[in-house]
Order: structure tokens, then sequence, then C-alpha cells
């Protein structure tokens, strides 16, 4: 579906002015998740190729941001499902040694992931509002796109 009319999208703007936040790239994922996760929520006329293209693009910059730091990682996108958020981040980790806690599946169809977020019904949900509802280990498999950089 193409998208009409020259306004920016917001979504796809945030994620545009991702690439020139600044970049913490020094080996600790406990200090880089903090400075470098970004939090997006959505905004209704949000079509999932164009968000797809500003992540790519996005991934790009931060390998080429990588790369002028002498520094290789991983830039990586997940759909926080509870939190009804899109996050990305940039870590100085291997992609098969991302921070999370859960069992992933390392796609690499960023659009179902994209998709999946704008499908959400549920919405944003405030920090204050999180119930934690633990999963067995075995039935939780977060999808992440994660991409090599540097």
């Amino acid at each position: 579906m193409a998208r009409t009319g020259a306004a920016p999208l917001m979504l796809v703007t945030w994620i545009r002015e991702v690439a020139d936040e600044p970049l913490l790239f020094n080996g600790d994922p406990d200090a880089e998740a903090a400075a470098n996760t970004w939090i997006l929520g959505t905004d209704a006329s949000a079509v999932a190729g164009d968000v797809v293209a500003a992540f790519e693009e996005t991934a790009r910059s931060q390998s080429e941001r990588a790369v002028a730091l002498g520094r290789t990682g991983t830039f990586y996108v997940w759909h926080d499902v509870q939190g009804g958020q899109l996050r990305c981040s940039t870590t100085s980790l291997p992609r098969d040694r991302l921070p999370f806690g859960a069992k992933l599946d390392l796609t690499v169809s960023l659009a179902a992931i994209v998709e999946g977020f704008l499908g959400d019904p549920g919405g944003f949900v405030a920090w204050s509002d999180l119930q934690e509802e633990p999963l067995p280990e075995a039935e939780f498999v977060l999808p992440v796109w994660a991409v090599e950089i540097g």
C-alpha cells in the first residue's frame, strides 16, 4: 500500500533520528543498552514498508558509525508486546549474544516484527501499568531482527 501526501510520518521520523543520537559503544552491554535503546510509539498513518525502510537506513548509518569508531556489533529491533512498544538498540555484542533474558528467534523478517507492532490492538502501556506475567521459559520466544554492523 503506497502512502500519499508529503507529511512525514512520526514513527519513521523517530527511527531516522536514532541514527543521529549519541552512540555508546564501549563493550559494556548494560551501559550500552541504557544509552542506545530507543522506545518508539506508533501513529495511525504508519505503513510497514516505510518503517522497515527507515530501520534499514538506520542500520546502515549505525554500521558507518561503528566503522568510524573501529568497532563491530549489532543493531537490533524487537516488538515489546507487553509494553505495546517497538524498540531498537545498538550493542558491541555479536548477533548471537544479544542482552535478553529470553529465548530469541533471530528472524530475517523485519517486516513481520513491524507488522506485528502496527497491528497490535493493545497500544502503548505505561511502565506503571505493566503487570508481571511470567511465562514458562519454553513458551516465550522473542522475535528479534538483528544485523551485524561495523
